[in-house]
């Protein structure tokens, strides 16, 4: 019998986060598998020699036939199926994209195990177990299972269009950076008709607080555009409304990141709205504000 008696009052919860940098050997084969997949773009797996069941990663003895060694490598076609997936929707430093992102349990062709990575190329309410899929590798691999960038809808690409209103979710984002030259402020003066000399004149910009020339607000501003044209919600979007507010200057060479955040989502009239932040190189927020935008309709 239980000598202590509690109360609901008693009840408590500790939280609490552990970083713990490690490192470890990959050993013999596991360090063949990550050469194999950062220089060659092979992915590879090792054959039992009792019962033939092939396993990636490679391992050095069967799992149902411990005393039966994987002695065979085999290469395989980057191609599977997806068995199962969950969709993370909170962010922390350790994740290898911004959320929301799918995870999905994918059955390798030729192997008689699975692998789980990143799917990407769908919105998390297109995923489906069954879904067919291919390996994408980095274009800069390194000699981890990242050197495999993500797994892509294997059937026919996506559609030609962005997302539409429903495949669009809360949290959802993306970015376009690009590095700011003087010949773009000369292009931007031209389109713009604003010659001011602020922007064009190195002298007279020595005599301004900025002691130098930066280039015109709406010029970082306008990198929103490919973001919410190409990226999200993509092609076939029409913007209704944008408003930004001036953070801090621009200066000739600074390079500039446009992110998008899918904010709200109205239903009356199937419109999105976004936040919009603009940063330099050095993490500074230049702009911030946000659009209201059409997403492209299909079907």
């Amino acid at each position: 019998m239980n000598q202590f008696s509690y109360s609901e009052s008693d009840a408590f919860s500790v939280e609490g986060k552990l970083a713990l940098p490690y490192q470890y050997f990959a050993g013999t084969l596991g360090s063949e598998f990550l050469v194999s997949l950062r220089d060659r773009r092979k992915l590879l797996g090792r054959r039992c020699s009792r019962c033939k069941k092939v396993f990636v990663p490679p391992r050095s003895h069967c799992e149902h036939h411990l005393d039966a060694p994987c002695d065979e490598w085999i290469e395989l076609p980057g191609t599977g199926t997806v068995r199962g997936f969950t969709v993370v929707r909170y962010a922390e430093p350790y994740q290898p994209c911004p959320p929301p992102y799918i995870l999905a349990l994918v059955a390798l062709d030729g192997a008689d195990s699975s692998l789980v990575h990143l799917l990407k190329g769908l919105a998390p309410s297109e995923v489906r177990v069954g879904l067919e899929v291919k390996a994408v590798y980095a274009k800069d691999p390194q000699p981890t299972i990242l050197a495999i960038d993500h797994f892509a809808p294997a059937g026919k690409p996506r559609q030609e269009l962005g997302y539409s209103y429903e495949e669009l979710e809360l949290g959802m984002t993306a970015s376009f950076t690009k590095t700011i030259t003087e010949t773009d402020v000369y292009l931007f003066a031209g389109i713009s008709g604003d010659f001011n000399p602020l922007h064009m004149n190195e002298e007279y910009a020595k005599t301004t607080a900025f002691g130098t020339r930066i280039a015109h607000g709406a010029l970082p501003q306008s990198l929103i555009a490919p973001v919410l044209g190409m990226k999200l919600p993509g092609l076939g979007t029409l913007a209704v409304e944008v408003q930004c507010a001036f953070k801090a200057p621009t200066f000739f060479g600074d390079t500039i990141t446009a992110k998008a955040t899918v904010e709200e989502k109205q239903a009356e009239h199937k419109r999105v709205k976004l936040r919009c932040d603009f940063t330099n190189q050095h993490g500074q927020l230049v702009a911030t504000g946000w659009a209201v935008v059409l997403p492209p309709r299909k079907g």
